[in-house]
């Protein structure tokens, strides 16, 4: 009997040790899937959008003589329409805009800034009275006076300086042919064919590019706000010379805002001039480049038409409607909120509106945030972002959830995991 007591007593307790060890184990399962990754949350997305402008590009008077180009450096860096006569001839001290583009790539400076301080060598003097000497345009400076990098680049594009041109040349690459292969270079990496550059100001007859180039880095250099406020200074003061009026005499008229004209014998008048216009989507500014014009008063006549074409192109941007605010962009599928459940709706904040070239496209794309960061934000969390990417600016408008996404049940993850 006691024998038997004591077996049936083994017995409950292995019982009650296989029941505890159960019990154990079917917690550590429990906790263990309860704490599982959850299944992804499904994303459907609208797919991306090209947006097409629709119609036809205003008529432009092109020169009947030389060529031309336009160009919106809000819309693409490169020109938007050209004559078809383009080919490579002396562009005089248009050169100079590639001239600045360098040195504010090399030096940037920022809005209010001066730059740093330069001192005038005995070199630079005897540049100017060389300068001189040829009938070049010029800046007188004297050895020993300190000018900074804002204030030479005021001499380089409101003056037309050339010695200042070579002085900022030998600055930011030691010397002027060094300076000269970077112009080429930095010409090639941009895909500006037809172009060659042979010195820093345009004097050198075979420095020479197409319409179409000049265009092109007239826009990239009006996307720099310092460029942009230098050419558009109706005047220049500078210690030594005092306070003179910006060459581009049409600057400060009508809605002229820069940027640069050219002469010499061999290129003839030569004009890159900016307007700003106006259309239902904001200010923006329009350039027109005219080159090889010849004969009497060809300077100005150069000014004229890259005025009168810059207008017109500028009136050629249409406005699209993009997207709707509130506009369904997507959705999300929640799994552990049932199959019978809407899923969670993702729709923008706002609508997008765009100004483009009749012809032109661009594609929209969109971002989302890691989807379980959205799990238990209430309705409107931000959920990610529509992106547009413009050559001077991001168009980001917000994305939000139509709905809570509330966390799983531990019993369904339980289940589910």
């Amino acid at each position: 009997m006691h024998s038997s007591f004591l077996q049936r007593h083994r017995t409950v307790l292995l019982t009650t040790l296989a029941l505890g060890a159960l019990a154990l184990t079917i917690g550590i399962v429990f906790e263990f899937r309860s704490q599982a990754t959850l299944p992804p949350i499904k994303i459907s997305l609208n797919p991306p959008t090209t947006l097409v402008a629709t119609g036809a590009p205003p008529k432009l008077h092109w020169p009947t003589q030389g060529q031309a180009a336009v160009a919106i450096p809000s819309l693409a860096v490169n020109a938007l329409a050209s004559t078809p006569d383009q080919r490579p001839v002396p562009i005089a001290s248009l050169a100079k805009l590639m001239t600045a583009y360098l040195v504010l790539e090399r030096h940037p400076l920022a809005v209010g800034s001066q730059g740093p301080t330069l001192t005038m060598t005995s070199t630079d003097e005897q540049q100017y009275y060389d300068d001189v000497a040829q009938d070049q345009s010029s800046v007188e400076v004297t050895a020993g006076e300190q000018l900074t990098e804002y204030q030479l680049l005021q001499a380089l594009l409101t003056r037309s300086a050339n010695n200042v041109a070579q002085l900022l040349a030998s600055w930011v690459a030691g010397s002027q042919d060094s300076f000269v292969a970077q112009m080429n270079q930095t010409a090639t990496r941009l895909g500006l064919t037809n172009t060659h550059f042979a010195d820093a100001s345009g004097f050198n007859p075979a420095t020479k590019a197409t319409a179409q180039a000049v265009a092109s880095i007239a826009a990239m250099d009006m996307r720099n706000a310092v460029f942009d406020q230098i050419v558009d200074e109706h005047t220049v003061t500078l210690p030594l010379i005092g306070t003179l009026p910006n060459i581009v005499a049409r600057i400060g008229t009508a809605n002229v805002i820069g940027i640069k004209s050219g002469y010499t014998i061999w290129s003839g008048g030569c004009a890159a001039i900016a307007t700003e216009e106006r259309s239902p989507s904001g200010s923006f500014p329009a350039v027109a480049v005219v080159l090889d014009q010849q004969g009497p008063a060809s300077l100005h006549h150069a000014a004229s038409i890259a005025e009168q074409l810059a207008d017109e192109v500028g009136s050629g941007v249409v406005r699209i409607d993009g997207v709707r605010a509130h506009q369904r962009i997507g959705s999300l599928r929640i799994p552990w909120l049932g199959r019978m459940r809407s899923p969670v709706e993702l729709m923008l904040t706002r609508p997008l509106k765009v100004a483009l070239w009749p012809g032109q496209a661009i594609t929209y794309q969109v971002r989302l945030t890691s989807a379980p960061h959205l799990i238990g934000r209430p309705a409107g969390a931000v959920a990610g972002y529509l992106v547009l990417s413009w050559p001077m600016h991001t168009e980001r408008i917000a994305i939000v959830t139509t709905g809570a996404i509330p966390p799983p049940s531990r019993w369904w993850r339980v289940l589910h995991a």
